[in-house]
């Protein structure tokens, strides 16, 4: 597997987990809104692409 594939796959996976966690937490806590999730996921998604 190339370093590009390798790269790839990591932040399918750290997509993945982070989707996750918000469907988790939108299931999960009371009084989570839908703008408080898109808050957060939009906040996770920006760092992942920093990263």
């Amino acid at each position: 597997m190339t370093a590009n594939a390798k790269g790839n796959s990591s932040k399918q996976a750290d997509f993945t987990r982070i989707v996750k966690k918000a469907y988790d937490k939108g299931v999960n806590e009371n009084g989570m809104t839908l703008e408080k999730i898109m808050e957060e996921l939009k906040a996770d998604l920006k760092n992942m692409m920093i990263s």
